[in-house]
């Protein structure tokens, strides 16, 4: 009985101090059948909530990334990206060695053949208290939302149907 209640109250640990991430792939197919062409969709949802979380202890340059990306050739009528960073405390960063850190997230959505009728990302990260960083050095925060529609080399010259880009980036330290 103890060896369980260690290994729950361990568990508990890690999922209060690392956070919980989830992610889901959906296709609607109402939205598959109103298509020209019986074209469906494609989404991605990156969800990830922790109470603490990331804590990081570093001693060398670090990247970390989250990459949402939907990719078609043709026959996609949508394409969404839903990502969702949340933690009431953090992200910390304890930087020992003065190196660089860098935190990224991209969400991207490619139509080749520029037939899709709508992109979006939605991306938020959100934090109660944070990020904190501890210690020299520089880190970053970075989000990229793009959407690039009509990007297929034979349709000539290419079309961009649809292109946003948004970047929203801060820089701590030093």
């Amino acid at each position: 009985m103890r060896k369980r209640t260690a290994l729950l109250v361990a568990a508990m640990g890690v999922l209060l101090i690392g956070g919980a991430g989830g992610a889901d792939a959906a296709d609607n197919s109402a939205a598959r059948q109103a298509a020209p062409n019986g074209g469906g969709s494609q989404k991605n949802r990156c969800d990830t909530s922790s109470v603490i979380g990331g804590v990081e202890l570093v001693t060398s340059d670090v990247t970390t990334e989250t990459n949402c990306v939907n990719y078609a050739e043709s026959g996609v009528s949508e394409q969404s990206n839903r990502c969702r960073t949340h933690s009431v405390i953090g992200p910390v960063t304890v930087n020992l060695s003065g190196s660089d850190v860098t935190q990224r997230t991209n969400c991207v959505n490619i139509s080749k053949s520029g037939e899709v009728t709508k992109q979006s990302n939605d991306c938020k990260t959100t934090s109660v208290l944070g990020p904190i960083s501890i210690g020299t050095g520089e880190v970053t925060h970075e989000t990229t939302c793009t959407n690039i529609a009509g990007a297929d080399p034979t349709n000539g010259a290419a079309k961009q149907k649809a292109s946003t880009a948004k970047t929203a980036s801060g820089t701590q330290g030093r």
